[in-house]
């Protein structure tokens, strides 16, 4: 009889294909809100709010390089479970934010509660078998 690792490795063969897809598909979509942002940056660096006592325009390019920095992550499936939690609490607070502003009605409630749901996804599979994964301690003792 298979053990439950077995069961699971072997219970969908296409699994891992569509984490990878996933991974891609918001990796690349988080990259191009990146640039979208570099290209409104006139227009945000006035109205960025600022965070843990940064500037406005601190707050800005420091959010963007985080946001970058875990996109290109994702992509790569390095430390796929801890950034998508990252990038799930970034979107739950504009989420939040947008809400309040808005109401959950809004286009852009709507589209960061898409954003959070791929991410709390992500950080609930992993990278799956494509991915840069460090490999844990129980992987090195079996």
């Amino acid at each position: 009889m298979k053990n439950s690792s077995e069961k699971l490795s072997t219970g969908c063969n296409n699994c891992s294909v569509a984490i990878l897809f996933l991974r891609m598909f918001i990796g690349g979509v988080m990259l191009m809100h990146i640039l979208g942002n570099l290209q409104d940056y006139d227009i945000l660096v006035g109205t960025y709010p600022s965070i843990l006592g940064m500037s406005g325009p601190t707050s800005l390019a420091t959010a963007t390089m985080v946001e970058g920095l875990l996109a290109v992550m994702i992509i790569l499936g390095f430390g796929t479970r801890p950034a998508a939690v990252a990038m799930a609490i970034v979107w739950t607070v504009a989420l939040i934010q947008s809400a309040v502003e808005g109401g959950i009605t809004t286009d852009a409630s709507k589209l960061h509660f898409v954003y959070l749901g791929i991410y709390v996804a992500l950080a609930i599979s992993g990278g799956g078998d494509y991915a840069f994964n460090i490999p844990r301690m129980s992987d090195k003792m079996s």
